[in-house]
């Protein structure tokens, strides 16, 4: 959970207390105001969630290492499972007899995993959509070809990881972050009962803005010359990569700031759907971690969170 200057992870433990552990977000987005500014703060915040989530796993896994008698890996990331064999090559060091996880590991794996993903869902449909040309014709069909090619690319990756042991767990528990802030936003209450009658969707999800900006990238195409040579292709697609997603940022934070403005709403409904994907119903202990870490950063914060929430211990 990430608050305004500070962010907690919280983990389970073998004896079944949780654990939470905070620190401060880099200095570098909360003291400089030119990258909270709209329009720019939406490609900081994706460099934002990629730092804090690879720092988020390396506590975690090690934290894992060290409650197992016997050291076993932990279960295997997204981007672990995307990789596959991969994956020795990028990991210089990593967990060998029960040493801890390195940096270098998972940094290699986040990497691996970014041009994996700008290759296959960024690139690839802009090609195929170029191939198409002799079927399509010099119209502006090709983009919106490219763009539900692409959709299409990340609904059934999806759909194939969800279907992983690790991966459905792993989606339990983002069913359970979103139970838990929502529990806090609309009802202002962090006590269990109060998260599990809450919703597992949210239109701040990571997912939603994923799918917003496919979306925003077609129109952006679209207005766009098209680029005949696929080097241009390729390269176009990456370059327009920060526009899109800050415009989808912008989109996705006024969604969550105005929940009943209809327009809005439509606007960002097929990443909410698709969160139907990304999320399943968690179990109770689920959402215990997910209030303990949101209680951890609203303590951390200053804010004095309501109810009872899980016992933790604040590392």
């Amino acid at each position: 959970m990430r608050g305004s200057r500070h962010f907690a992870v919280a983990c389970r433990r073998a004896d079944g207390s949780i654990l939470v552990h905070d620190e401060p977000v880099p200095a570098f987005f909360t003291r400089f105001a030119w990258a909270r500014w709209p329009f720019l703060r939406g490609v900081f915040a994706l460099m934002d969630s990629l730092i804090l989530g690879m720092k988020s796993l390396l506590y975690s896994a090690n934290l894992a290492m060290e409650e197992q008698a016997r050291p076993q890996p932990p279960p295997p990331t997204i981007t672990q499972v995307l990789l596959g064999p991969l994956m020795p090559l990028l990991s210089a060091g990593g967990e060998v007899g029960g040493r801890p996880i390195s940096n270098i590991s998972v940094t290699g794996s986040a990497i691996g995993g970014m041009l994996l993903g700008l290759g296959l869902f960024m690139i690839t449909p802009g090609l195929l959509a170029q191939l198409a040309t002799p079927i399509l014709g010099e119209t502006r069909w090709r983009a919106v070809v490219e763009g539900l090619v692409r959709v299409g690319l990340m609904l059934g990756y999806i759909a194939l990881i969800g279907r992983m042991k690790e991966v459905k767990r792993l989606f339990q528990y983002h069913g359970a972050e979103h139970k838990a802030i929502n529990a806090m936003e609309l009802e202002g209450s962090l006590s269990l009962e109060s998260a599990m009658r809450a919703s597992r969707i949210h239109p701040r999800c990571g997912t939603n803005f994923v799918i917003t900006v496919l979306i925003v990238k077609m129109l952006v195409v679209m207005a766009l010359p098209w680029q005949t040579n696929l080097m241009s292709i390729a390269m176009m697609r990456v370059a327009l990569l920060p526009l899109v997603a800050s415009i989808s940022y912008e989109v996705i934070r006024l969604a969550g700031r105005y929940r009943n403005f209809a327009p809005l709403q439509w606007l960002v409904t097929p990443g909410l759907l698709t969160q139907l994907m990304t999320t399943r119903e968690p179990a109770s202990e689920m959402v215990e971690v997910a209030i303990a870490s949101l209680r951890g950063v609203m303590v951390r914060e200053g804010a004095t969170p309501p109810d009872s929430a899980p016992a933790t211990t604040i590392a």
